[in-house]
């Protein structure tokens, strides 16, 4: 195990399949029953479920665009077309180097999934506020939706 630490670094292959020894899941669950989102990823049983690069890829840029849609011409709109392309760039090259930086962040840790990165940087302290904060902000984000539809709703049901 030693051993392959020390091959992990920055240069390491991002989607290279090693196989390891110890269980890399979160040490507040038990040795025995620790689940690694990683063997579930590239786990190479045959489960019926056929998924692949291209699927994932459209899935992923099917997201992407779906919410672009509606965000991008307003905030063009708003900034005008040649700060809103020049924002667009720096926001794309941010949103890049954050990635990079977190998935080298897990190459030298050694954990592969975003709750394992946040314990190795801060320990139990930052993985249960990272619990916390995956369940507040959906929480809030369905809060404000049900509150905008009861308003619209309302005023629909009023002009009758």
């Amino acid at each position: 195990m030693a051993t392959m630490e020390k091959n992990l670094n920055e240069t390491s292959y991002i989607l290279d399949r090693r196989t390891y020894s110890e269980d890399r899941a979160s040490s507040i669950d038990s040795n025995e029953n620790a689940f690694d989102d990683m063997k579930q990823l590239i786990n190479e049983e045959d489960t019926g479920n056929k998924s692949s690069l291209p699927w994932a890829s459209f899935n992923f840029i099917n997201s992407i665009i779906g919410s672009g849609v509606i965000g991008i011409p307003y905030a063009f709109h708003d900034a005008g077309f040649f700060f809103g392309v020049f924002l667009l760039i720096v926001v794309a090259y941010i949103t890049d180097y954050s990635l990079i930086l977190m998935v080298r962040s897990g190459h030298i840790s050694g954990k592969f999934s975003y709750q394992g990165i946040m314990e190795a940087a801060f320990g139990k302290p930052g993985y249960i506020l990272l619990g916390v904060l995956q369940f507040v902000y959906p929480f809030i984000a369905l809060t404000c939706n049900f509150a905008f539809k009861d308003d619209a709703i309302t005023k629909y049901l009023e002009a009758d």
